[in-house]
C-alpha cells in the first residue's frame, strides 16, 4: 500500500530522531509515545531498488514508505553527505535529474512503490 501524501510524510520524517545500528538496521523514534521505537531495516539491491520494512503499524499492514522509513532513508544519505526527495511517480522523480533509486515492497511494482532521487546535502 503507497502512501498518499508522500511529501506530508517526507516533512514528519524529519522531525523523527534516528540512531543507525549498521548499514541494514536503524531504530526510528515514534510520534506515539516518547519511550517508543520502530526498527527500520534496509536491503539494498544492485539495480538500485531499496527495501525497508519498518515495526509500525502502517509498515506491518503493508504499507511502504511510513515516515519512519523516511527518517532511516534520510539519516542513512546524511551520514553519506546526501539528501533525498520522494515522488509518487518514476516521471516525477526522473525531471529531477538526480540519481534514481526505487523503495519497492513485497513485490517490483512501479504503482506499489515510491521513487527517491538524492543529491549532494
Amino acid at each position: 500500500m503507497k502512501p498518499k501524501n508522500i511529501k506530508t510524510l517526507q516533512r514528519r520524517g524529519k522531525d523523527l530522531e534516528a540512531h543507525v545500528l549498521n548499514a541494514h538496521t536503524i531504530i526510528v523514534s515514534s510520534t506515539t509515545g516518547s519511550s517508543a521505537n520502530h526498527v527500520v531495516t534496509v536491503e539494498y539491491e544492485p539495480d538500485g531498488i531499496i527495501r525497508a520494512r519498518c515495526t509500525c503499524a502502517w509498515a506491518i499492514n503493508g504499507g511502504i514508505g511510513c515516515s519512519h522509513v523516511i527518517a532511516a532513508l534520510e539519516k542513512l544519505a546524511e551520514i553519506k553527505g546526501r539528501t533525498l526527495s520522494f515522488w509518487d511517480d518514476r516521471d516525477e522523480a526522473e525531471r529531477q535529474k538526480r540519481r534514481l533509486f526505487y523503495l519497492a515492497g513485497s513485490k517490483r511494482s512501479e504503482d506499489q512503490g515510491l521513487w527517491i532521487t538524492s543529491r549532494a546535502a
